[in-house]
């Protein structure tokens, strides 16, 4: 079995209570959440695509007449995810259905592969589990095992853990990038989303450390993060933006005579690396700075400065300024950080010195996320 030969089921039911606006039409980078989801999916090659949805609107018809999917409506609203699963079921023309929640914009469908070998004999479901927590929306169900979940509807059960109990289920561990499990439900999370997404389109991922004010303990923030990320095999770089200008050699020294003679960049080479000293005519952006380091030797870059930094963005704070956050702001690490002047609700809160958190959020934001499998355990440590 393939994916050909199987059925995609996207249950994106539309309540998002917990975002407080309809997270499925949430920008991502030029793209709605929900239309990321289908058009990967239309990409991997699933025989169909269903949408299941608690009603018909004109923007959810849109979106299924663009990628080939079929609307499909829950029989009974506000059921939760076991009525998508339903319904999904219900409307699939094949065996065999993938139940994915609409709200993964990073969940990758080669995993499919994994799980189709699993899908044969009694089972019903093949249901995997990352770190000891199950993924029931994005698990692959047979198409009778629908019947359970309407079932459990109708008799107010509409939990899927209870749901699933009753069904013939293979559980099968994954060792993945947790991140590919990641759901959208709140602000912050999509904060969090952005600050990926961000680096998916850079050669080399990006971090960056600011603060309002010096003093505030950026490169000692920085030096905390790095063994910790290096620990997981990341290996980092570090650029530094700063606002006076600099000279790497001393004075009498071969490139220094060689810029005193007018060079308009000096590089040195030498057994264990290199670098290179230019001048231009305006301040180059840290990305482009990042660019220019060797991808062979360098996983992410993490950048110091005041106010230069480029999404994903850990602001710093120690009661010194004022900390102005925009949309490159995914957390604020500060001292009593429930007490730190913000203007935005949407951003995590975290205490200055809880490097433990920086570690969790910086692996995700760089795609090596290894704890937890659901996107709030990010926003609750």
């Amino acid at each position: 079995m393939n994916l050909s030969e199987i059925t995609l089921v996207v249950a994106a039911g539309g309540r998002s209570t917990r975002m407080g606006r309809d997270k499925r039409f949430l920008d991502l980078a030029g793209e709605s959440l929900l239309a990321r989801t289908l058009r990967k999916g239309l990409a991997a090659g699933f025989r169909e695509i269903i949408l299941a949805a608690e009603g018909e609107t004109e923007e959810l018809r849109a979106a299924a007449a663009r990628f080939g999917a079929r609307l499909a409506v829950d029989e009974r609203p506000a059921q939760g995810p076991a009525a998508a699963i339903a319904a999904g079921l219900a409307a699939s023309s094949s065996a065999w259905a993938l139940v994915l929640s609409g709200d993964m914009p990073f969940y990758d469908f080669d995993l499919v592969r994994a799980l189709l070998p699993e899908a044969r004999g009694e089972r019903q479901v093949v249901l995997p589990t990352l770190l000891g927590y199950s993924q029931p929306l994005a698990a692959l169900y047979r198409k009778e095992a629908g019947a359970a979940f309407a079932a459990g509807i109708v008799r107010g059960d509409r939990k899927l853990g209870i749901i699933l109990r009753e069904l013939a289920v293979k559980e099968l561990p994954l060792t993945v990038d947790a991140g590919l499990f990641f759901n959208v439900n709140t602000p912050a999370a999509y904060r969090l989303a952005l600050g990926r997404i961000a680096n998916e389109r850079r050669a080399v991922p990006m971090l960056s450390v600011a603060a309002p004010a010096s003093g505030t303990g950026k490169t000692t923030f920085i030096e905390r993060l790095i063994p910790r990320l290096a620990a997981h095999g990341i290996r980092i770089a570090v650029i530094k933006s700063d606002a006076h200008g600099f000279r790497l050699d001393t004075k009498g020294k071969d490139t220094d005579r060689f810029t005193a003679a007018g060079a308009a960049a000096v590089a040195v080479s030498a057994p264990n690396g290199y670098f290179i000293e230019q001048e231009t005519a305006e301040r180059r952006s840290l990305t482009d700075i990042a660019e220019k380091l060797d991808r062979a030797s360098v996983d992410v870059c993490i950048t110091e400065s005041r106010t230069r930094g480029v999404a994903p963005l850990f602001l710093l704070y120690r009661g010194r300024g004022t900390p102005e956050t925009d949309e490159r702001t995914i957390a604020v690490f500060s001292k009593a950080p429930e007490a730190a002047p913000l203007t935005e609700d949407a951003l995590l809160r975290v205490d200055l010195d809880d490097l433990e958190t920086a570690e969790r959020l910086a692996l995700f934001l760089v795609g090596r996320a290894l704890y937890g499998a659901d996107g709030a355990m990010f926003l609750t440590m």
